[in-house]
């Protein structure tokens, strides 16, 4: 009996890379959208801690005013970053459904695979069987 052979399986091999490269640039794209959540909370915890450092202290006017400074500049700067995280999350979207499709698709192969080896080990046990049954059968015409 010839031993297992799966015809598509440069298919499969193409399609585990293809979701191997799909997985890579999903956590690159997860990753800037982590980093673009952190600046963003990064300036809103200055901006706090840069409020409650002014209620603890003596009061100075000056510092009022580079404190709503301070403020301005941050959310502008939140602005921005929120602006980067917009596309950022599109991008994380195409990428997640690209890397769906790939997996969708290496599924399919690997299920193809699967039903391919069942056929072929049912078979192969038949092959199995019909030659324990001459061997067998030929033990006991020798007798």
């Amino acid at each position: 009996m010839r031993r297992f052979q799966f015809s598509l399986q440069a298919a499969l091999v193409m399609r585990e890379r293809s979701v191997e490269a799909a997985e890579i640039a999903l956590r690159v794209v997860q990753e800037e959208w982590n980093v673009n959540q952190r600046m963003q909370q990064d300036l809103v915890d200055e901006v706090k801690r840069a409020e409650l450092a002014l209620r603890e202290g003596p009061v100075n006017p000056a510092d009022f005013i580079a404190v709503d400074k301070f403020r301005t500049v941050s959310h502008r700067r939140r602005l921005r970053l929120a602006q980067e995280a917009t596309n950022i999350a599109k991008r994380l979207a195409e990428r997640r459904a690209a890397w769906q499709t790939a997996e969708r698709d290496k599924t399919l192969l690997v299920r193809l695979k699967e039903k391919a080896l069942s056929r072929w080990q049912l078979e192969y046990d038949k092959e199995q069987q019909q030659l324990a049954e001459e061997a067998y059968l030929s033990r006991w015409n020798v007798r």
